[in-house]
């Protein structure tokens, strides 16, 4: 019996003694390496509305990332989780939400090294930051906007250094993207290479970039990935944006073919979809605020016959006639083209050429278009006043 007591004791002090190992393992510090990251692209905004954004960067190696946010009163700092973990890779999104509208924020982009992420103690690196930025958000009840548009630059990374310098970026408050960036898209690389890295050099990281997908950034072997490049906080590719006299409507138009087309190869799923999307639709028309009171709607989209629908996007010409639409503007066509109010459309109609940028200037009582060719040349200007 005595010996039975002797073993038990010396089986609770190892215990005890595996259990205080456990305590101290457990309180020592993970390691901490002298390396840290570098931030290769961006950051930049984007999809700004008038209390949230998301902003975007790379880095050359798996990091973890924040935001520290300054509004002139007080400093916070936001991280991303997903499923109770802190994202960890070489692509960072961090969006920020509960926003003031019309009010200016500074920002600065962290990202900090992991050096191996393993199951206890990962390893982890330094801190690098990227230089102070300032954006200003959208304000549903400013006096005046302005915002530059173009359309299918299709790879073309000299078209779009030639479209962004005819940019007036002091006085422009956002860039709208009207689709077809690309051929179709196979990597990451060439989304940097011919489209975001050309386009965020000119940006800058305080001018914020929206985005109308198009029918060819549906296509390709890493078209499903495009989203986390341009992120938008609602997490859609159509959205709304309260831009002061301007209610922006951005429409994704999708195919421009049916979904059971031998060439999806029974991979497309976009009738469903763009009957989510006009549900959406119609709840925006019927019951968003601003949009009831602003001076005026604006559809921004990819194709101007509203893509390939079963019935040939008559709904969509009906809720937009019904809702006093006053401009829809669109690309696709690759050349310019416009349609003042008519019996069948009770709204201007503006095909964006893809070597051509737009201009939208509105007030409460005015909403001036320009388009000008890239080599200068002023091609078309009409004004719409307000209904409302």
């Amino acid at each position: 019996m005595t010996a039975i007591k002797a073993f038990g004791a010396i089986c609770l002090s190892a215990a005890a003694l595996a259990a205080h190992a456990t305590a101290s393992a457990q309180s020592e510090p993970y390691k901490v390496f002298d390396t840290r990251p570098v931030i290769t692209e961006g950051p930049y905004l984007s999809a700004l509305s008038d209390t949230s954004v998301s902003v975007v960067w790379m880095t050359d190696a798996p990091s973890h990332a924040k935001v520290r946010l300054s509004d002139g009163d007080g400093v916070r700092e936001i991280e991303p989780q997903v499923d109770g973990l802190v994202p960890v890779g070489q692509r960072h999104v961090v969006t920020i939400t509960g926003l003031a509208p019309g009010k200016r924020y500074s920002y600065e982009a962290i990202a900090t090294r992991v050096v191996k992420l393993k199951p206890y103690w990962p390893d982890k690196g330094l801190s690098t930051s990227s230089p102070a930025a300032a954006f200003t958000t959208f304000n549903p009840r400013q006096d005046k906007i302005s915002f530059s548009l173009v359309t299918d630059t299709h790879e073309d990374t000299a078209r779009i250094g030639r479209l962004m310098k005819m940019v007036d970026w002091s006085n422009t408050d956002a860039l709208l993207h009207l689709g077809d960036a690309f051929h179709w898209l196979d990597s990451e690389e060439q989304l940097w290479a011919k489209w975001l890295r050309p386009t965020v050099a000119a940006l800058g990281p305080g001018k914020p970039l929206l985005f109308a997908r198009g029918n060819h950034e549906l296509r390709g072997s890493f078209a499903r990935q495009l989203a986390g490049y341009v992120p938008t906080p609602e997490g859609k590719y159509y959205y709304a944006r309260a831009m002061g006299p301007v209610h922006l409507l951005v429409l994704d138009t999708a195919e421009d073919k049916p979904d059971d087309t031998n060439v999806y190869a029974q991979l497309n799923r976009t009738a469903p979809y763009r009957e989510d999307e006009l549900a959406w639709l119609r709840g925006q028309v019927g019951g968003d605020k601003h949009f009831a009171s602003a001076p005026f709607r604006v559809v921004a989209m990819h194709q101007g016959d509203w893509g390939w629908l079963p019935d040939n996007g008559a709904a969509w010409t009906a809720l937009a006639n019904e809702a006093g639409i006053d401009l829809v503007i669109a690309g696709h066509d690759h050349a310019f083209s416009y349609q003042p109010p008519d019996k069948a459309h009770a709204y201007h109609r503006l095909i964006l050429g893809q070597d051509q940028l737009a201009r939208i200037d509105a007030t409460g009582r005015m909403l001036t278009v320009k388009v000008t060719s890239d080599k200068g040349v002023a091609l078309h200007t009409f004004t719409i006043p307000s209904r409302r």
